[in-house]
Order: structure tokens, then C-alpha cells, then sequence
């Protein structure tokens, strides 16, 4: 038997910073030179004296070393003002940032019943340590409207007599937050205080928190700013940026010492996101003049808001996301490979079964990633069960280590075994070779997959030729087309792996799941289903689902249904070449956050014991 210990030393990544998704930057004097090149209006802020006392050399909080930023937080709302639970804090997720699952079951994860008892446009920041995180968001709720408040409701009384509040949540870890709280930071003359965001402002040792605002001296849109260091006490707000026309929806990124701005136009007929540049939070702002979208100058795409923008995991690539309200179509990705020139180019394959409404994204790491999947699963509360079976073949024969019970017949001939993931041995399956497993007796007592609603499967693989890698039916009789019952997983020499799902009952065969898997090259796989969906893992990352109404207890409910590893019961049978190791079956749906850790555990490098 093999004794490992976990592998220790994964690759660490640079010092964090600040967050890569935050706000606003102010121009010379704390005004923004206009797009029409007319002279600004004097800034209020000139006059304004900080409350915030300058900090000690050395008082900054210390940067530190992080976990490799391997997946993505997107904290959002959603839909329309439809209902009470559209304009609350939702939490998406995704591995490779353009394919998002919603947490919770798709139900909020943080909700306010102060001020307007609604919150849109959430935005979160990373604190420069790394170890806290802070949540704002806009106190608004269209839907409940003068429900909770004196102020007329509908869009427009919003702007002009709307709270001049923000909602705020922090949490040293994502999945625990502080209960919600509201503090006022808007001039008492604001119609409103819209789309707040923050960024680690390093010249002040502070974070600044900007906002746009319509007040009584100018009925349009302005930046304001404010600062704080705990954001529980703020200084009094200052004009931050200003034009002669409104501009909302302030973003930036931060890359080698420069900050990039993205705003949203409201002049008029407008209406467009457009990009500036500057090297201090607090200096002069000057137009990316290359900045373009698909090939077109910013002003000629209209219709966009809400832009977030982020960089990809471990790439030198920038995804802009700007929301396409004018078509109602949600966020649109745009993608860069120089961020100083801003030439962004729409990509396909951006999904989500939620829409997503004005939010933000940031990096997360991977342990970070699955706390948020344990604490908030995506299909509900977890499921829980236990490891029914496990095949390892490291002592070169077919002993299961956990349901030995079972019965397991090698057929076509005496096996070969090589080498295994992590120093172990692995089965070739090849020349009609396979592997059956069945219950014992005969009622199939011990058969791991009989009598369960859910079942996890997963395997490590190497492929040469094509192969049914997995195959579990009713029974060894040969299968009919449009009459098959079994689950299966074929790998063809193109690389593509299919996973089906099939109950056809000559009614036509479901559709599968399917995913890429390199030849020649060990891989782990996990297929878990669910009592209406199949998901299909390929190195402990999600790469597709399937929607099925197959149950398995429909598949599987009778007397000792048969698991073959290598062959498939069409005809005079379809069979593998390829080398298996790690064979497992769970009789429970394993959460995301379980299935990479059992990647990890079976497939990662790990070292011997003494």
C-alpha cells in the first residue's frame, strides 16, 4: 500500500495590491478636462480641507504574499425591478471568467432592509493586505419605490430625491459577512448618491470611495469623492470630477503604475462608455485616443453602461464588460492584449443563467473559490454520503480498496499494469480487455451503484485509441438504438469526450455532455449526477452539464445492474484502449468544491512518507 503526504508548495503569485476592479481618478485640480475641450467650472474641492490625518512612514498595512489567483468572484444583481430579490447582492463565480454560475441556488446572498430596502450597482474591493474584503453598494430600490421612504418613486424623483446613502458589508473571508450598514456620505443637497466604488488610494493611505451625484448647483451627473479607513467613518464629500454634460458609471484598472478610466456619457443621445488614462489617483486624466470597440471609435458604440474590467487569470488580457442596456442584452465581453492602447475585441462564449446587472468582478483564489461553493452551492444544500467503491490497481490486481465487497472479473485475458498517477500502477485496457464490477449475490447486494438518487463517478485516464471508458446499464444485454438505458463515457481519438445520459424508450436519444481530453496525457475525470443533470469535470474544473429527467433509479432498478470499465454493449461490443487508474464511485452528487479536491488528492504531485 502507498503512504503520501499532500505535495506542499504551490505556486504563489505577486503581492497583491489593490483590487483590479475599482473606481475613479480625478483630474489636475480635481476637475476633469471636458471631452469638448471647454474650460471646467471651478472645483468646490479646492477649498476642502481633509479630515483625514496624515499617517506615520510606515503605517500603510503590509502587503502579503497570496494564493495564486485562479478563478472569479462577480458580485451583482440581477433581472429587472420586477421583485424585492432583484435588487439585493448576488454572487456569481467561474474558473475561466467568461463562464458564470450563479450561487445560492440563483437567490441573493446578501440583502438590506435599511434606507430604500434595495441595493443596485454592488462594488467590492480587496484590502491592500489582502485580508479583508469591503462590499458597497447603491441605496436604491426602484421596485418598492416611496415604500420605504417620503421621496416620490420612478426613475427620475431617484436622481433628484433620492438617499444620500450607501450600503455597506465587509468580511474577512467572503462567505461570513458583517450585517448591513448604512452611513450617508453624499452632499445634503444630492438628488443621489449612484454607483459607488472604491480603490486603495496609496497617496493618502486611505481608501477613496467615489459616486455620482446630481446636486441642487448642477442638475447633472458629477463624481464625488470621500475617504475612509474602516469604511464606518468617511470625511465630508468633495467634487471629484466634473463636465459640462453628466457622466455616471466611473471604473478603472490599475497596470504598471497606471490608472485606466472608463465612464459612461450621459449626454444626451450619447450614451457611451469611453477610456482615459493617467499615473496618479489625484493627476491629470488625458483620452486613450487608440481606445475602440471591435474596431470603432467609443462614441460610436451606444447603448453601454456599467463597466467592470478585469484581468485574466495567469494572461497578459484584459476582459471590459459593459452592459448592453440599449438592446437589453446584459453584459457584452470585450477583450484586450494591451491594455495602454484599449483596443477591445468582443468574444464569444460569455454565459450565465443569471442576468447580470451592474456589479463587479475580482480575482479569487481557488481556496476561495470552493469556500464560496460549500457555503452557497449553486444547486442547493449540499449533499452528503460517502466513498461506496475505490480501485486503485496498485497491487496489480483487482481488489477494491473500499467496497471489496463487490464482485470484479477481469474478462478477454490476463491484464496488463504499468504505471499509475503519482508513482501507483494502472490497468491497460486494450485488445477486448475490460473490467466488469457487479453486487454480490443475487440480489446484487454491495453493488455500488444500485438504490442511490445521485452518484459521483470519477477516474484518472490515459487515452491511445478510442474508448468506453465508462459504462454502467441494467443489465449485460446488447444495447438497441433508441431503446438504450446506460450511462457511458466514450473518448474518440479527436479528443473529444462524450458523457451520455440515455433512457430512450424509442423516443430519441438525450442529449450528453461533453469535453476535451488530450491523448497520451493523464487526466482525471468526474461525472456527477444529479436526479436531473449530469456535469462533466475534466481535471477538477466544470466544462459542461446536460439536462436529463433520467432517473437512475430508472436506469438501475433492477435486481445487480452491471459497471463495465473498457467495454460497451453495442453489438458484439465496443471496447478501450487506454490506462485507467483511480477508479471511484460516490453514492452522493459531490459538490464542485469536493471535486477539486479530489483531483488534487489523486492527480497532484505528492512524496513519500517515511
Amino acid at each position: 500500500m502507498r503512504m503520501f503526504k499532500k505535495f506542499v508548495g504551490a505556486a504563489m503569485s505577486a503581492l497583491l495590491t489593490v483590487s483590479l476592479v475599482s473606481g475613479a481618478m480625478i483630474s489636475a485640480g480635481g476637475v476633469a478636462e471636458p471631452l469638448d475641450g471647454t474650460q471646467p467650472e471651478a472645483n468646490v474641492a479646492e477649498d476642502h480641507v481633509s479630515l483625514l490625518q496624515p499617517r506615520e512612514e510606515g503605517d500603510t498595512p503590509v502587503e502579503t504574499e497570496k494564493d495564486e489567483m485562479e478563478a472569479y468572484l462577480f458580485v451583482h444583481f440581477t433581472g429587472t425591478e420586477g421583485s424585492t430579490s432583484d435588487e439585493q447582492i448576488y454572487f456569481s463565480v467561474s474558473q475561466d471568467g467568461t463562464t458564470w454560475k450563479t450561487l445560492n441556488q440563483k437567490k441573493p446572498v446578501l440583502t438590506s432592509d435599511l434606507g430604500e430596502h434595495g441595493v443596485r450597482d454592488p462594488h467590492i474591493v480587496r484590502s491592500p493586505d489582502g485580508n479583508k474584503f469591503y462590499l458597497i453598494a447603491t441605496d436604491l430600490s426602484i421596485h418598492h419605490g416611496h415604500n420605504y421612504s417620503s421621496r416620490p418613486s420612478g426613475w427620475g424623483s431617484s436622481q433628484t430625491q433620492g438617499s444620500h446613502s450607501i450600503i455597506i458589508w465587509e468580511s474577512e473571508d467572503l462567505v461570513n459577512w458583517s450585517d448591513a450598514r448604512i452611513r450617508e456620505i453624499a452632499r445634503p443637497d444630492a438628488g443621489c448618491t449612484w454607483a459607488p466604488e472604491s480603490i486603495w488610494d496609496k497617496e493618502k493611505n486611505a481608501y477613496m470611495v467615489f459616486w455620482a451625484s446630481k446636486t441642487q448647483d448642477s442638475w447633472t451627473h458629477r463624481i464625488y469623492r470621500c475617504y475612509t479607513e474602516d469604511f464606518d467613518t468617511f470625511t465630508e464629500p468633495e467634487l471629484y470630477i466634473e463636465s459640462d454634460v453628466s457622466w455616471i458609471d466611473t471604473t478603472f484598472i490599475e497596470e504598471d503604475g497606471v490608472y485606466y478610466r472608463f465612464t459612461k456619457n450621459e449626454d444626451g443621445s450619447a450614451l457611451y462608455v469611453f477610456m482615459e488614462k493617467s499615473t496618479s489617483l489625484s493627476g491629470d486624466f488625458e483620452l486613450v485616443s487608440t481606445y475602440s470597440l471591435n474596431g470603432k471609435p467609443a462614441s460610436e458604440m451606444k447603448g453601454y453602461e456599467g463597466p467592470t474590467i478585469y484581468k485574466l487569470n495567469g494572461e497578459d488580457k484584459w476582459c471590459l464588460l459593459l452592459d448592453n442596456y440599449g438592446n437589453s442584452a446584459g453584459y457584452k465581453p470585450f477583450i484586450t492584449d494591451d491594455i495602454s492602447t484599449g483596443r477591445f475585441v468582443s468574444i464569444e462564449g460569455f454565459t450565465s443563467a443569471t442576468k447580470l446587472r451592474h456589479g463587479t468582478v475580482i480575482p479569487i483564489t481557488m481556496n476561495e473559490y470552493n469556500a464560496l461553493l460549500e457555503k452557497w452551492p449553486i444547486d442547493g444544500p449540499a449533499e452528503h454520503g460517502e466513498l461506496v467503491f475505490s480501485l486503485n490497481f496498485d497491487d496489480e490486481d483487482l481488489t477494491a480498496s473500499v467496497g471489496g465487497a463487490a464482485t470484479i472479473t477481469a474478462n478477454g485475458g490476463t491484464l496488463e499494469y504499468g504505471e499509475g498517477v503519482n508513482g501507483g500502477k494502472a490497468v491497460h485496457l486494450a485488445d477486448n480487455k475490460y473490467i466488469s464490477i457487479t453486487g454480490s449475490g443475487i440480489n446484487g447486494t454491495n453493488n455500488p451503484i444500485k438504490g442511490h438518487t445521485s452518484l459521483t463517478v470519477s477516474f484518472a485516464v490515459k487515452c491511445t485509441g478510442k474508448s468506453w471508458l465508462f459504462f454502467a446499464a441494467p443489465n449485460t444485454n446488447e444495447q438497441k438504438y433508441q431503446s438504450e438505458k446506460y450511462l457511458g463515457a466514450l473518448w474518440s481519438t479527436n479528443g473529444t469526450l462524450e458523457c451520455e445520459r440515455y433512457y430512450s424508450n424509442n423516443q430519441g436519444r438525450p442529449s450528453a455532455v461533453t469535453g476535451t481530453v488530450t491523448a497520451e496525457e493523464w487526466t482525471h475525470i468526474t461525472l456527477v449526477y444529479r436526479a436531473e443533470l449530469t456535469t462533466l469535470y475534466i481535471n477538477g474544473v466544470e466544462v459542461g452539464s446536460a439536462a436529463s429527467t433520467v432517473k437512475l433509479s430508472s436506469l438501475f432498478g433492477l435486481l445487480n445492474p452491471v459497471i463495465q470499465l473498457g467495454k460497451a454493449n453495442w453489438e458484439s461490443g465496443e471496447y478501450a484502449n487506454a490506462w485507467l487508474d483511480e477508479f471511484q464511485i460516490y453514492d452522493y452528487a459531490l459538490s464542485a468544491a469536493e471535486v477539486q479536491s479530489n483531483y488534487a488528492n489523486v492527480m497532484l504531485p505528492k512524496e513519500v512518507t517515511e
